[in-house]
């Protein structure tokens, strides 16, 4: 343990939602602890795009490299913005309870046209981040235009304000962690049964070093078990796929009638987005969740009001 026998050192990346996630950590923690802020490869390069890059750490690996050093205690991350393998040295002590899994579509009035599945104008530049998110944008607002959208979530904001996007997806829970402001812009929740999120989407994670027993202790009161199971499922099937970030991919685990419910998505290379959904026991999912492509049927189009919540 680096920090006093009365502190702990929390390292997190320097963006308003991070350090959100750090402070919460902190003050579920009851233990004085102090954050150090990290600069990771993903805050230096604001500008590229993420297709093969959370595989290898992008906005974790310089975190990682201070825990392994004994700079920090703790580490906080995204859970999403972990790679599916970690560092053996290494572990994922605690899963704080999920925040609100699904993404938000935010339009401005100029973009909007209630009349379609997804209520964008021909056109319409809508901002998304990853590949699964313009994945999901060719299926169901096929009209719209995806383009590349990077930045810290108050950022994503400022610029669809701005009239540089006449739409964005951005997650619900750094909206709401945040409290933004969403002022001049119709806002929509996107069903995540359908609108498939991130493995891992909405989860903080604490990672801790294998071996700091002080420190596991502290931690193991934090797990909430419920958001362990759903985005360790999650993540398992995204590993079976290869994981990372470099294929459109959704998965979307619940408990639902004493079961687990899995649904997953993934994007062909002749760009057609195909999914599945698996019910059963834990250990059942864990063991014969989806693996391949196979049994992958092409995704329905829903009506708007399966897909779409107005919010404002």
């Amino acid at each position: 343990m680096k920090g006093s026998k009365d502190k702990l050192i929390i390292g997190t990346r320097g963006s308003k939602l991070a350090l959100w996630q750090a402070n919460e950590l902190s003050r579920l923690l009851k233990f004085p602890a102090e954050l150090k802020i990290i600069k990771t490869s993903g805050d230096r390069f604001l500008d590229q795009p993420l297709q093969g890059r959370l595989e290898k750490g992008f906005f974790t690996r310089e975190i990682e490299e201070h825990l392994l050093s004994q700079d920090i205690d703790l580490a906080v991350h995204s859970l999403k913005d972990l790679p599916t393998e970690i560092d053996p040295r290494l572990t994922i002590a605690a899963y704080l309870p999920r925040g609100p899994v699904n993404d938000l579509l935010l339009i401005r009035p100029d973009g909007y046209d209630p009349e379609k599945i997804l209520p964008l104008k021909d056109g319409c530049l809508a901002g998304a981040t990853a590949l699964r998110r313009q994945a999901l944008l060719r299926l169901y607002g096929p009209q719209a235009k995806p383009m590349l959208l990077r930045g810290n979530v108050p950022t994503r904001i400022r610029k669809i304000q701005e009239g540089r996007f006449g739409a964005i997806i951005i997650a619900q829970a750094g909206v709401e962690r945040l409290g933004l402001d969403l002022k001049n812009l119709i806002g929509y929740e996107l069903n995540p049964e359908f609108w498939l999120p991130a493995p891992g989407q909405a989860v903080i994670a604490v990672e801790a070093r294998a071996d700091d027993e002080k420190v596991l202790r502290l931690l193991s009161g934090l797990d909430h078990q419920a958001s362990r199971d759903a985005v360790m499922l999650e993540r398992k099937i995204l590993a079976n796929f290869g994981g990372g970030c470099h294929t459109a991919f959704g998965a979307y685990a619940r408990p639902e009638n004493g079961q687990w419910k899995i649904s997953v998505g993934i994007e062909h290379q002749d760009l057609i987005w195909v999914q599945t959904t698996v019910v059963g026991a834990f250990e059942e999912c864990w063991k014969h969740g989806p693996k391949t492509l196979s049994g992958m049927k092409p995704a329905d189009i829903k009506r708007q009001e399966e897909l779409c919540r107005r919010i404002q």
